[in-house]
């Protein structure tokens, strides 16, 4: 998920200088991928209830990986646009399949923990591309995109192993097409509100994952390197971020620990571009990189209400619903900056919606599962 989703924005401003895209191109891409994973989100349930579980997870993790090696030729716009989307699609059955799994079995104290592990794999992801990604450009973009593939590789041999003592030693949710349909949660304002602040989530993420490293490099004038520094640092904040947060959610709970991470994202998201010094870019690129943390917390307060019957269909309506959001913002991001160049506006934006996920999640909720 990690390659999948975040290995192209440390490439965008090569790919950019390189004339390989326009800058408009380039964030249109990022929209792209964005658009797939809401296609994924809509498709995930009924491509389980057909291929069951553990052989979705299989399949989608080689398709990912094919997505990243069909992206080492240079053919253009519409044919990385094509496979960008496609890795979307793969990355959020992915997500959607894997935190069922992980919130079913974790037990109960040690919930916020154990979906921090899960989401720490794409914060290795991050780490990876971030190290690696500088290095190779130096070579060129086709020795950059051949070296994320070949990471891919090993994640997906990695996955493939893992998987395969699931079915051993747990037991498996019912592939039914007509039981998924029925015993449906009921939309109460607690649902509304994970489905609120999922979506904020969402819409602020997306200046960091289209336009980042572009800010950095082409926005502040620092070279390529220190672009990639910077997505390390992004992955370490994901590695640690996720554990972290989600021992803080099983100290202080889930609901709680919602509103720190929303608040604290949001400053790390505008701090930046109002005062761009060494240390705030720092304290973005960790504090922002730690965003799979807020998955982890999410994912568990929605087990929490919702409990793990309703747990895939919850989550599919919140993926479903900031997919949408995530998507069309996503154009909208790119189109605003494309007109006014502006990296402050849209900075701004995506630290509002994350203040706006904060107030959301102030909301008190029961437990309906």
């Amino acid at each position: 998920m990690g390659l999948g989703r975040f290995s192209y924005t440390p490439l965008v401003p090569a790919l950019v200088e390189g004339g390989s895209l326009g800058a408009a191109q380039a964030g249109y891409i990022g929209a792209f991928n964005l658009l797939g994973y809401l296609v994924g989100a809509l498709a995930a349930l009924r491509i389980r209830s057909v291929l069951g579980e553990i052989r979705m997870l299989k399949i989608c993790l080689a398709i990912s990986l094919a997505c990243l090696g069909a992206s080492v030729p240079d053919f253009g716009f519409v044919w990385l646009a094509f496979w960008r989307f496609v890795v979307g699609i793969a990355v959020a059955v992915i997500m959607i399949g894997a935190l069922t799994i992980v919130t079913r079995h974790a037990p109960p104290d040690r919930l916020g923990r154990a979906t921090g592990i899960c989401f720490t794999g794409v914060g290795i992801g991050i780490l990876l591309s971030g190290t690696l990604v500088p290095v190779l450009l130096g070579h060129g973009l086709v020795a950059a995109w051949t070296g994320i593939a070949l990471l891919g590789a090993v994640a997906v041999g990695v996955g493939f192993w893992g998987l395969g003592a699931v079915p051993a030693s747990l037991p498996q949710i019912s592939q039914n097409p007509e039981t998924e349909a029925t015993g449906r949660p009921p939309v109460t304002p607690a649902v509304l509100c994970l489905i609120g602040g999922q979506t904020m989530f969402s819409l602020g993420l997306v200046p960091h994952t289209i336009y980042w490293v572009d800010y950095i490099v082409r926005g502040l004038g620092h070279d390529i390197g220190l672009g990639g520094f910077h997505w390390v640092l992004f992955g370490l904040g994901a590695i640690s971020g996720t554990y972290l947060w989600g021992r803080l959610a099983d100290r202080m709970g889930f609901r709680p620990g919602l509103v720190l991470v929303f608040t604290t994202l949001a400053a790390g998201i505008v701090l930046p571009v109002f005062e761009p010094a060494m240390w705030s870019l720092v304290f973005s690129s960790l504090v922002v990189g730690a965003q799979p943390g807020f998955s982890a917390i999410i994912s568990g307060r929605t087990h929490q209400i919702v409990g793990p019957r309703h747990m895939a269909q919850v989550w599919r309506w919140m993926a479903l619903t900031s997919g949408v959001f995530q998507a069309s913002g996503g154009y909208v991001y790119v189109a605003l900056f494309d007109v006014s160049g502006d990296y402050t506006l849209i900075f701004v934006l995506g630290a509002g919606a994350m203040a706006l996920g904060a107030l959301i999640s102030m909301f008190p909720a029961r437990s309906i599962g």
